[in-house]
């Protein structure tokens, strides 16, 4: 080939590379694709503070890009209430757990909300911290009956958007938890 064609030639793939790559990066293409798209659905039932246990899973809907809690399915997360022995989880693996809701842990004051939303913390993979500081949602019962704060902090968030941006394949110690009374 001439040296004036092979100018052509190589302007012409210059070109068509440029113009793939500007639609490869334009805004409309670079856009993340929406949370729905990218996260792992997690089916609970609430036979017991079913309006709790909704309004726990729009909180960490909110707060975790890579998951999505969905009632019904072949629900993985259950939760029900009972009367004595605390509340507690009892973790299976990733996304699952069977939860239990003391209703004398409401009756002594502790925020039921609260205490779906930590408890569903632990079906999601974080342990307890026990730290005493209410902004923890996984610090639970130590934080008193004055804290009601049900939303998990930006480092609980952002562990569980992790754990969950591993897919199934993602292990976590499976633990037993006793809501902490102060």
């Amino acid at each position: 080939m001439t040296k004036k064609v092979m100018r052509l030639v190589v302007g012409a793939l210059l070109t068509t590379l440029a113009l793939v790559g500007t639609a490869l990066v334009s805004p409309a293409s670079a856009a993340p694709a929406p949370p729905s798209a990218l996260a792992r659905t997690v089916y609970y039932s609430a036979s017991g503070y079913s309006a709790e246990a909704d309004q726990a899973a729009q909180i960490w809907n909110s707060r975790v890009p890579n998951l999505r809690l969905v009632r019904g399915g072949s629900a993985t997360i259950r939760i029900y209430a009972t009367t004595g022995g605390g509340s507690r989880a009892y973790p299976c693996g990733l996304g699952c757990a069977t939860i239990y809701i003391d209703s004398r842990d409401i009756a002594a004051g502790h925020s039921a909300l609260r205490i779906v939303a930590h408890e569903v913390g632990h079906g999601l993979g974080l342990p307890d911290t026990y730290n005493g500081i209410c902004s923890y949602l996984m610090s639970g019962g130590s934080a008193g009956t004055s804290c009601r704060n049900p939303y998990p902090n930006a480092q609980e968030a952002n562990r569980v958007n992790q754990l969950f941006a591993g897919g199934f394949g993602t292990s976590v110690s499976l633990t037993t938890d006793v809501y902490a009374r102060s």
